[in-house]
């Protein structure tokens, strides 16, 4: 008889422990949502197609945009070389508005990494909005071109001009975000070039060998640039249309028919770095 009523008590007791749980909507645990890392920032990336020339968009919207911010000898380098980078800061110019297409319909969203399947996003629609998260300090890439079967390019460093073809050729911009103890963010940008097949090669680390396939690629570290963003701040890159043949031409054009110019915009978006609260030191004892 014992053993029965202890038998009772224990299901009437996990019958009131199941019947105290709080129900779930359609079965869905409770999950918190997922927290992005201290030293992460969100930047967003729009590409925009215009036809090759437009002057509304390559003299009256440069108007519009810092393009001091870069050192003079840095930029007298990437203008050599078919680029054009400024700063937007605060309101956003009526120019730079209208090409986004913001007065009329939200830009076309698309999610994934910033370089997947850039070739097809590029075709339709005229504008391309994608997210991008960067942890501190680590290379992320930003694909800014299909692959170019044959690529003649010029480019000029060290005083000269030199030409060379590269076959299936992509352009890539490698990018770094490192937060800055006021709340910005500086943004480092490389020029790189992927091109021809990948290959095989053995990559040693901490005394092991393994094997990784990768293909050659040409880093032009003469052009590297970065700016300081604060959250709402652009970064606009472009080419020269009067540079065809070099370098920024191949990265911000495509003539899949008719030649067209592309603009890269990239906005900084979020950051979990707040220069307002610096946490405390710790508190230290000393010992008597």
């Amino acid at each position: 008889m014992q053993l029965a009523r202890r038998e009772l008590i224990g299901l009437l007791a996990m019958v009131t422990v199941w019947g105290c749980a709080t129900p779930t909507p359609n079965g869905k645990l409770p999950l918190a949502p997922a927290q992005m890392s201290p030293d992460s920032v969100v930047l967003e990336l729009f590409f925009v197609r215009f036809p090759f020339g437009d002057a509304a968009v390559n003299d009256k919207l440069w108007q519009e945009i810092d393009e001091q911010h870069l050192p003079s000898d840095l930029r007298q380098r990437l203008a050599r070389n078919g680029f054009r980078v400024g700063l937007v800061g605060g309101q956003i110019p009526s120019e730079l508005s209208k090409l986004l297409e913001l007065s009329d319909k939200p830009a076309a969203a698309s999610e994934g990494p910033a370089g997947a399947k850039l070739d097809e996003q590029l075709t339709e629609p005229s504008v391309v909005h994608r997210h991008l998260q960067l942890r501190a300090g680590r290379r992320s890439e930003i694909v800014a071109s299909s692959v170019y079967p044959h690529l003649p390019m010029l480019v000029w460093e060290s005083g000269h001009v030199s030409g060379r073809t590269f076959d299936a050729a992509q352009a890539i911009l490698a990018a770094k975000s490192f937060p800055q103890p006021d709340g910005r963010v500086r943004l480092e940008l490389v020029p790189e070039l992927y091109h021809d097949q990948a290959n095989q090669h053995w990559v040693g680390s901490q005394g092991m060998l393994r094997l990784e396939t990768s293909r050659p690629k040409r880093v032009f570290d003469d052009l590297t640039f970065s700016a300081d963003l604060s959250p709402g701040n652009m970064l606009v890159l472009g080419s020269l249309p009067n540079r065809q043949g070099s370098l920024g031409h191949y990265y911000f054009t495509e003539n899949d028919g008719p030649l067209r110019q592309k603009l890269l915009i990239i906005r900084l978006s979020q950051t979990q770095h707040d220069g307002l609260f610096v946490p405390p030191e710790p508190l230290r004892l000393d010992s008597e």
